[in-house]
């Protein structure tokens, strides 16, 4: 199988490329935001892409302009919700991979969290933290917002409107069913995120911390494996893992809940 790999020039482009070689799979392409995209396209079975804001939405205005039918994987982080729409126009005729986190622990703890979030009312407040390297450009990360966006689904609430980026000064006191964020960017950290619910008596935190970039890559290549098997159409961690987790999660429920 051939791959292209938009951001190859990354760390994150790199390991992909690693990572895709060792699996068998071909790398047909390998170009830079700086690179004319269309070049991507060129003799390939399959995309994949690392890159930046920028270098996704020209690529998505391509493959919509183009009616491109390459399946294409989707990492990049910090994205605006115009280039989210854009994957969504494009998947009507082609299928796209979108995750801001390729890890199958981050998938994990995406459910435990919609999970948990039905289980606790608003009076627990909840905070979402997250450490990356100093080099992150987006704040926060695209992970810690996609458990925040989780968590307002699963309490029937806009994000927009619970979600609190920003704390200083004087401020309002905190409202009921707020989700605030802290982000710290220092060192070479590669990723922290630590979900916390806390209530007048007692706290949970949900905690997942990557110790290696190649989980994200190895992740990837799975996410490839999975999704040229697919028909056309927007994915994204969820479908990928439900066939498993479904199946387990329904045993895990008959099995405790038989219990003597």
């Amino acid at each position: 199988m051939k791959v292209s790999v938009l951001g190859s020039t990354g760390k994150m482009g790199g390991l992909v490329i690693k990572s895709a070689l060792r699996e068998g799979f071909e790398i047909s392409n390998k170009i830079s935001s700086k690179d004319k995209i269309s070049d991507l396209f060129l003799d390939t079975d399959v995309i994949v892409d690392f890159s930046c804001p920028v270098a996704t939405e020209s690529m998505l205005q391509y493959v919509n302009k183009e009616k491109v039918s390459i399946p294409i994987v989707i990492g990049t982080t910090g994205l605006s919700e115009q280039c989210i729409d854009l994957m969504h126009r494009c998947s009507q005729f082609v299928q796209i991979f979108y995750s801001p986190n390729m890890s199958f622990l981050i998938s994990i703890i995406n459910m435990i969290a919609y999970a948990t979030s039905k289980l606790l009312d608003e009076s627990y407040d909840v905070e979402i933290h997250e450490v990356h390297h100093k080099y992150k450009k987006d704040s926060p990360s695209g992970t810690a917002l996609m458990l925040g966006k989780t968590i307002a689904q699963a309490r029937e609430r806009e994000f927009n409107e619970v979600a609190r980026f920003t704390r200083y000064g004087v401020i309002p006191l905190r409202q009921e069913g707020e989700i605030g964020f802290s982000v710290q960017r220092c060192g070479n950290t590669v990723g922290k995120h630590e979900i916390s619910y806390v209530g007048e008596y007692e706290t949970l935190k949900i905690k997942h911390t990557a110790h290696s970039k190649e989980i994200f890559a190895k992740g990837t290549v799975k996410a490839i494996r999975w999704l040229i098997q697919q028909k056309p159409g927007f994915y994204t961690m969820n479908d990928f893992t439900r066939n498993l987790v479904v199946p387990m999660v329904k045993s895990l429920y008959k099995d405790f809940f038989s219990r003597v």
